[in-house]
């Protein structure tokens, strides 16, 4: 028995693909109208979180930390961009003992580092380097046991001008670009933060090949 085939005219076959086309371009226009587009959406283009208040930008908000129960530094960048200067208060929101925080000055259109190793206390006021320019304002907040692990979030809390915002801090170990952000020795002790291996362990597969090899 002969096998009978139906074919489309030309013309019907180009115009089902032409509808096809348009369907699905409407589709995707469709799609980008009601999903805004992932550039628009803020984001932090790094390891911390951020947020934004009173006309100060927080930002890379993070603590570094050998471990649970360790000492651990807060590490961020306040970012003034209004006319008017500001006192940024930074809380790390831990249940032992009294919560830590600092007040740092951030005058208009400066910024400052917290977390930055040559810094003892928040400064009061903008320095020169020596040369006429503005030396880097930089701050200091130590946690004295961070009760999070290492991939964790610690709640902070930031106050400005009576306004509060509160940012999920993730906590990083002190390695590659965090591995100078280590925790001062509280007067009368020396620092007994334990050391870090950087390096990710193989897997057994891994090591297990590598072992042949050798």
């Amino acid at each position: 028995m002969d096998t009978v085939k139906l074919c489309l005219p030309r013309p019907a076959r180009t115009s089902a693909a032409a509808f096809l086309t348009a369907v699905s371009v409407l589709g995707v226009a469709g799609c980008s109208v009601f999903s805004p587009a992932t550039v628009l959406k803020p984001y932090s283009p790094s390891d911390g979180t951020g947020a934004s208040i009173g006309g100060v930008d927080v930002r890379n908000v993070l603590v570094v930390s050998s471990g649970v129960d360790q000492p651990g530094v807060v590490s961020l960048v306040l970012v003034n961009s209004s006319a008017d200067d500001a006192s940024v208060a930074v809380s790390a929101d831990v249940d032992a003992g009294e919560a830590p925080s600092q007040s740092f000055f951030v005058p208009a259109g400066r910024s400052v580092h917290v977390g930055d190793a040559s810094a003892v206390a928040a400064p009061e006021e903008a320095t020169t380097d020596g040369e006429g320019a503005a030396a880097p304002l930089v701050g200091w907040l130590q946690i004295p046991q961070v009760p999070a692990l290492p991939g964790e979030t610690i709640p902070m809390t930031f106050r400005v001008s009576g306004d509060s915002t509160e940012v999920a801090a993730p906590v990083v170990l002190p390695c590659y670009e965090y591995s100078t952000i280590t925790p001062t020795a509280a007067p009368g002790a020396t620092a007994t933060a334990p050391a870090v291996d950087c390096e990710p362990a193989l897997g057994e597969d891994e090591g297990g090949e590598a072992d042949e090899e050798g």
